[in-house]
């Protein structure tokens, strides 16, 4: 069992494994573990690392700020299919490895996708002529037209 003990000379919390009768500070002041008040209990060592930070935000007060700062940062998925396709795209080192990215990635998220939709992508990452761009990817069998307007990748991995 491990537990979160505060020095009483500089009021920093320390971790500590609750089995020890004395343990020694940062600052050099030696604390007694066993009349010591335990702040928080953990069951692992790994806990403890999260407990002391607790610990030491609440006696500085700031709790708060403590908890946004350990709260995973969720970056939220864009709802736009076409901005979702142009951060995807935009990976590619050459243009032609972009313009079948934007092709895969379009098929991907749409199973067809249209003229406007293609030239919004390829718009998005700044390729000029994108039905000169379609052109070359359904001579190279690369895409094809399964409806007349709407086009599909046919290699679905990058």
């Amino acid at each position: 069992m491990y537990g979160v003990v505060v020095c009483p000379r500089c009021k920093r919390a320390k971790g500590v494994d609750l089995k020890q009768k004395t343990t020694t500070c940062s600052c050099g002041f030696e604390i007694r573990v066993v009349p010591a008040r335990v702040r928080a209990r953990a069951e692992t060592a790994r806990e403890l690392v999260a407990l002391v930070g607790r610990v030491s935000a609440e006696m500085a007060g700031g709790t708060e700020a403590y908890r946004r700062a350990q709260a995973p940062i969720r970056r939220k998925r864009s709802r736009d299919v076409h901005v979702r396709v142009i951060g995807i795209a935009a990976k590619a080192r050459d243009r032609a490895g972009r313009v079948r990215a934007a092709a895969i990635e379009l098929t991907r998220e749409l199973e067809v996708f249209s003229i406007a939709d293609w030239d919004r992508v390829l718009a998005g990452l700044g390729i000029p002529q994108p039905e000169e761009a379609l052109a070359t990817l359904v001579r190279d069998n690369a895409v094809f037209e399964p409806k007349a307007g709407f086009y599909r990748s046919v290699i679905l991995s990058p």
